[in-house]
């Protein structure tokens, strides 16, 4: 009905590297010299795990090669580079621990970025199933007490249009039995095991149970649509709360440091003397270039970190 192939994923054809392209090249290079040899010592269960969740496409044998090649290519730039800097250009007395420590730092943030960008994504779509979770549910309430059998409804919200994220989670479902051959418990079951939100997982979950135990669907889903709506009007009077405690912190802290700051320089320009050998002038350039734009920036990302969670 979907028009997919048993050796593809449930993921549209979308989100794999087009054929050819640099980052299909790339992975295969990677899978090659490296990937091909980490699959051969087990599959790393948390690690396969998250990737789902994060629906990145990628085994975790591909993943760690990727890393580790990435990080290599990274410690040979950043070396030549340092090097190039440090003992050609700028020549300080310990330049090789000048250079040790932006290799070092390089390779590290490659590690980092991996890591950050798998946690990130499972964050992006955990935000984003939750979002559309309520209205979902109240959908599937509504076909339900039409009597349509579970498997229509699995079917039915595949083909929908809207709420990307959830409709992709059913189309997993659909390809689990239509392509797989997996009964309906089991798909969902899986479905709900690689899920980023444990609200949707919980569903899942709850759905699969009904339909073996037997029960009334339409009532269930309606029940669980409230649920799920009242969390979300929790959550976003809670980041409200939090909102107001990041304005007073915002206005207390970070604009009367800084004009603590602004006028101890200017009282430092006035007697002629320095703080720790910094001068009035130089006081103010960090001011201005540096600690204003980081208080701003770190408040901003509080802001958005809470946002983000009351979504």
């Amino acid at each position: 009905m979907f028009g997919r192939s048993p050796k593809r994923s449930a993921k549209d054809a979308t989100d794999l590297p087009r054929k050819g392209s640099f980052s299909a090249t790339y992975r295969s290079f990677c899978y090659r010299i490296l990937g091909s040899r980490l699959e051969k010592r087990g599959q790393d269960e948390v690690a396969e795990e998250r990737l789902k969740q994060a629906g990145v496409n990628a085994s975790p044998g591909l993943w760690a090669a990727m890393q580790y090649v990435t990080a290599l290519f990274t410690a040979v730039g950043a070396f030549a580079v340092s090097m190039l800097l440090f003992y050609v250009v700028l020549r300080p007395p310990m330049w090789y621990e000048y250079v040790l420590l932006v290799t070092g730092i390089a390779v590290g943030s490659v590690f980092g970025g991996f890591g950050f960008l798998v946690s990130s994504q499972i964050s992006n779509r955990k935000s984003q199933l939750e979002r559309e979770l309520p209205f979902t549910l109240s959908e599937l309430s509504v076909l339900a007490s039409t009597g349509m059998a579970p498997i229509e409804l699995m079917h039915r919200m595949a083909q929908r249009g809207h709420d990307p994220a959830i409709s992709s989670e059913f189309k997993k479902v659909v390809y689990k039995t239509d392509i797989q051959g997996k009964d309906l418990i089991t798909a969902l079951a899986e479905t709900a095991k690689e899920s980023a939100s444990n609200s949707l997982r919980e569903s899942f979950w709850d759905l699969a149970n009904m339909i073996h135990q037997g029960g009334n669907l339409d009532e269930y889903l309606r029940n669980k649509s409230d649920d799920v709506l009242k969390l979300k009007r929790a959550s976003q009077k809670e980041f409200i709360e939090h909102l107001v405690t990041f304005v007073d912190m915002y206005v207390s802290l970070v604009l009367v440091g800084v004009l603590m700051i602004a006028v101890g320089a200017f009282l430092l320009n006035t007697l002629g003397s320095t703080a720790d050998g910094l001068s009035a002038n130089t006081l103010l350039l960090l001011l201005t270039f540096g600690l204003t734009p980081l208080a701003v920036v770190m408040t901003t990302i509080m802001i958005s970190v809470a946002y983000a969670r009351a979504e």
